[in-house]
């Protein structure tokens, strides 16, 4: 899976994602504009990578807009973007994003 000092770039604009810490809590992530502003790596808090990959589990397809406005992931660039980094999922498309199971819905 992610390690920290692993770079993740969002789908849509490429932006990188550098995985400064992970913990229970969830993934503290180093952005050009945290870099920018100097504060340091920001937490995405762990409910919300969980959210989407609930919804993609039982749905079979996750898109952004449901993430952000549905789920009310904030960090959601962040969460689609690495998503798509687990081995059973695809990116069906990236404008708009949509994530695909590999294997449909989950029970």
């Amino acid at each position: 899976m992610v390690q920290p000092g692993d770079e993740i770039s969002t789908l849509t604009t490429k932006r990188p994602n550098v995985i400064a810490a992970i913990g229970p809590d969830g993934i503290w992530v180093e952005t050009l504009r945290s870099d920018r502003r100097r504060s340091g790596p920001q937490l995405v808090p762990a409910w919300m990578i969980v959210a989407g990959w609930r919804q993609l589990q039982q749905k079979g397809v996750l898109t952004h807009a449901e993430l952000l406005g549905d789920l009310n992931v904030k960090r959601s660039a962040f969460v689609v973007a690495l998503l798509a980094q687990f081995t059973d999922v695809v990116v069906r498309s990236s404008h708009p994003i949509v994530l695909q199971l590999i294997g449909g819905p989950q029970p």
